[in-house]
C-alpha cells in the first residue's frame, strides 16, 4: 500500500497500479490534488501495524489492494491521531507546539530534489572524517554502503522487491549487501521488535519516532530467497543523505568536519549566487578568534550581510516536546551563540566603518520555521550574553533566522538588495503576526531566476564513482 501510493504520487503508474487499484491520474494524488494522501499518515500507520505484530491466522482481513480499503484504514488512524491531539499540552501552549505539530510532515512538504539532497548532504557528512568514522563504527565503506543503497533507491522505483541479482552489476557483494541491510533496515521481526521497543505511551502516536525513516529497508525471504522491501523511497532518500549526520554525530572528529564542510558550502552557494558583483569572503581573525563565516561587503550600496552557519541537526526531543524551548532551551544555544557572534563580529569590523550590515543565523536544519513563539526568547538571551562580554546596544545589528533550504530559495529568485533589505526589516517583535513564521522571507515577487547551484559537482567529489559513467 505505501509503496504504491508513493509510486503514484511519483509518477510511476503502471508499476503502483499493479499493486493497488487507484483512482485519478497521478497529479490526483499529489499534494492538493483530491486523492491525495499525506505520506506522514502513511508512514505512522506502518507503525501502528507493525506495533501490533503479525496478523493472527483466523481474523478479518482488510482488503488494502483496493482503494475503499485504504481509505477506512486511513480513516480509522485519523480518529486515533485526533484523540491525541491535544493530549500533552494546555490550549495556552499552541503555539510553542507548532514546531511539533509541523515536523511530522516537513521532509515531504520541503519537496527538494534528490540531487539538492545528496550534493548538500554527501559534501557535508561524507567527508575524509567521515568516512573514517563510517568504516570504523560499520565496517564498510561509505561510498559502498552508499552505492549499494542508492542502488536499491534506483530499483524500487518500478519494482517493490530488488534482490541481489539486481545489484550486481555494481561490483558489490552480497555480504556488503547485508551489512547495508544491517545499518538502514531490518529484518520483518526486527521492524516489529524496534517499534515495540520505541514505542512511548506518554507522546501522541503522530509524534513517535519513524521506522521507515530510520531503517527504511525491509528484508523478507521467500522461495526465490531473499527480497528487500521499501515501503518508502523518499524516507530511503532522506536516511542516506540527511539521515548519515546520525552515524557520524557521535565521532568528534567527524561532527566537528562537518561543521566546517557546512560553511564551505554555504560560502560556496553565497558566491554562486552573487557572482562577481559584490565581495563573499570567509571568516577574518579579530582580536577575540574567529568572526562570522562569511561576509558579504556590496561597496556600491555600502551594506554588507555577515552570516553565521550552523550545522547543528534538530534532536528528536525537540521535535516531538510539545513545548520546546520550555522542556530543551540548552538545545537552542547554538543559535543563540550565532546571533552574539554576529553581533561580535560586526563591533568588530564594522562599528566604525561607514557600511550598514545585517546578519543571518544559516541553519542545515531550520530550528525557528513556525517558531515565533519562541523567537524572542532567543534574543532574549542573546542579549544577556552580549550585556556579559560588553557589546554595545548599537552594535546589535538586525539578525535574521534562516535555514539553507529557504536561504536558496531567496538567493534564486531575488536580488541581493531585496534580501538585505529583508534582513534589516526583520526583527522578533514582528514575528506573531501572520507574515512571519521564524524565518526569513522577501515580500517582493521574484524577478527572474538564477542558474541553479552545481550540487552534481558536489556529489561526485564526495563519492567519485557518482560522476562515472556506467560501463
Amino acid at each position: 500500500m505505501s509503496w504504491a501510493i508513493e509510486a503514484m504520487r511519483d509518477g510511476f503508474e503502471e508499476a503502483a497500479r499493479r499493486h493497488l487499484q487507484m483512482p485519478g491520474s497521478p497529479a490526483d494524488h499529489q499534494i492538493g490534488g483530491k486523492f491525495f494522501v499525506p505520506p506522514w499518515s502513511i508512514d505512522a500507520t506502518i507503525r501502528e501495524k507493525l506495533f501490533l505484530g503479525p496478523s493472527e491466522e483466523n481474523v478479518k482481513r482488510l482488503n488494502l489492494r483496493s482503494w475503499s480499503g485504504v481509505a477506512k484504514l486511513l480513516n480509522v488512524y485519523a480518529a486515533l491521531s485526533n484523540t491525541e491531539s491535544v493530549m500533552d499540552y494546555s490550549p495556552s501552549g499552541i503555539l510553542a507546539a507548532m514546531p511539533r505539530l509541523f515536523w511530522p510532515q516537513y521532509d515531504w512538504q520541503l519537496g527538494t530534489s534528490n540531487m539538492f539532497r545528496i550534493g548538500r548532504a554527501w559534501h557535508v557528512y561524507a567527508t575524509d572524517k567521515g568516512k573514517t568514522a563510517f568504516s570504523l563504527k560499520y565496517g564498510i565503506d561509505l561510498e559502498v554502503f552508499l552505492k549499494i543503497a542508492f542502488g536499491i533507491y534506483a530499483g524500487s522505483a518500478e519494482h517493490l522487491a530488488i534482490r541481489a541479482k539486481y545489484l550486481s552489476p555494481l561490483g558489490t557483494t552480497n555480504t556488503q549487501l547485508h551489512q547495508v541491510r544491517q545499518i538502514i533496515g531490518n529484518t520483518l521481526e526486527g521492524h516489529y521488535e524496534w517499534v515495540r521497543n520505541t514505542s512511548n505511551p506518554d507522546i501522541p502516536r503522530d509524534f513517535l519516532r519513524s521506522v521507515t525513516k530510520e531503517n527504511p529497508i525491509f528484508e523478507i525471504s521467500d522461495a526465490k530467497g531473499r527480497a528487500y522491501l521499501v515501503p518508502s523511497r523518499s524516507n530511503l532518500m532522506l536516511r542516506i543523505t540527511d539521515g548519515l549526520y546520525y552515524d557520524i554525530v557521535s565521532d568528534p572528529n567527524a561532527r566537528r568536519r562537518s561543521g566546517e564542510a557546512f560553511e564551505d558550502l554555504c560560502l560556496k552557494l553565497v558566491r554562486h549566487y552573487n557572482g562577481a558583483t559584490r565581495s563573499v569572503e570567509p571568516e577574518r581573525k579579530t582580536t577575540y578568534g574567529m568572526s562570522a563565516d562569511i561576509l558579504v561587503e556590496d561597496e556600491p550600496t555600502s551594506t554588507g550581510l555577515i552570516i553565521e552557519c550552523k550545522v547543528r541537526r534538530i534532536p528528536q526531543k525537540v521535535l516531538t516536546s510539545p513545548n520546546p524551548f520550555g522542556d530543551f532551551s540548552d538545545a537552542f544555544e547554538d543559535i543563540v551563540k550565532g546571533i552574539v557572534q554576529i553581533w561580535r563580529t560586526y563591533q568588530e569590523l564594522y562599528s566604525t566603518s561607514h557600511m550598514k550590515m545585517a546578519g543571518i543565523v544559516l541553519q542545515y536544519d531550520p530550528w525557528t520555521i513556525l517558531g515565533s513563539a519562541f523567537v524572542s526568547k532567543l534574543f532574549y538571551y542573546a542579549n544577556e550574553k552580549a550585556n556579559a562580554i560588553g557589546i554595545p546596544a548599537s552594535d546589535r545589528i538586525p539578525v535574521a533566522m534562516v535555514g539553507y533550504f529557504d536561504f536558496e530559495n531567496l538567493l534564486r529568485q531575488h536580488e541581493y538588495s531585496d534580501i538585505f533589505q529583508a534582513a534589516c526589516d526583520w526583527c522578533p517583535e514582528k514575528l506573531y503576526g501572520s507574515e512571519f513564521g521564524g524565518v526569513l522571507s522577501v515580500k517582493k515577487q521574484p524577478k527572474g531566476i538564477k542558474s541553479a547551484f552545481d550540487y552534481g559537482t558536489l556529489a561526485t567529489a564526495a563519492v567519485p564513482w557518482w560522476g562515472k559513467s556506467p560501463d
